[in-house]
């Protein structure tokens, strides 16, 4: 089960890789909007390739990344959906002050024991809400294109699924090893499945 789960997360890195390359290469043919998506992907690829890289360094743990992970996500989907819903700029203060929050929380919060598994419920929720409404949205307006609505509903249902996953991850914990494996390569297969269908849709893109 152990090695599996190596292989889907290699699997979904290598698959990341790709996407990466792809979505730089595809920059010119988005929409100003929709550069919020390279935005997410590229910052995504230095977080994972950071965390690969940390093990073969002093550092001894990647733990400090998990802040900059669900921070720099937040900011990053959210600024998508505010920039297709054209809400007003004043949101993405809103959404910065929420990242700074997200990104500093386990060390303001240090005395409550606060956990960022927290932070990664919350930003979630969010994520979720205004991911829905957006989809609520596309379905009232007719007009004008929605060339990632695939990857949103993607995006919505990922985003569900893993609130659970993270808020339960100490739990899992005291379950058995197998258990636990096979809660992360659900997790990590929903990544593969992400990342597959952004690839398909930048393959896809015609100005």
């Amino acid at each position: 089960m152990a090695n599996f789960f190596l292989i889907i997360s290699y699997i979904s890195f290598i698959l990341l890789i790709i996407l990466t390359v792809l979505s730089l290469i595809k920059y010119k043919q988005v929409d100003q909007n929709e550069k919020w998506y390279i935005y997410y992907i590229t910052l995504i690829f230095f977080v994972e390739l950071i965390s690969y890289i940390i093990p073969y360094t002093k550092i001894k743990t990647n733990a400090f990344m998990y802040p900059v992970y669900i921070a720099g996500e937040f900011f990053t989907i959210t600024g998508i959906f505010i920039e297709k819903l054209k809400l007003s700029k004043y949101y993405f203060i809103v959404t910065g002050i929420l990242s700074l929050f997200f990104l500093t929380a386990d060390r303001i919060l240090i005395q409550q024991q606060y956990n960022n598994d927290y932070s990664k419920a919350v930003s979630n929720l969010i994520m979720i809400s205004l991911i829905a409404y957006s989809l609520i949205q596309n379905i009232k307006i007719t007009k004008g294109r929605n060339r990632f609505l695939m990857l949103d509903k993607m995006f919505f249902f990922y985003f569900l699924v893993s609130i659970f996953i993270f808020m339960l991850q100490n739990q899992l914990i005291s379950l058995s090893i197998d258990i636990f494996y096979s809660i992360w390569i659900i997790n990590n297969l929903m990544v593969v499945l992400l990342y597959s269908l952004f690839i398909k849709t930048f393959l896809q893109l015609k100005k």
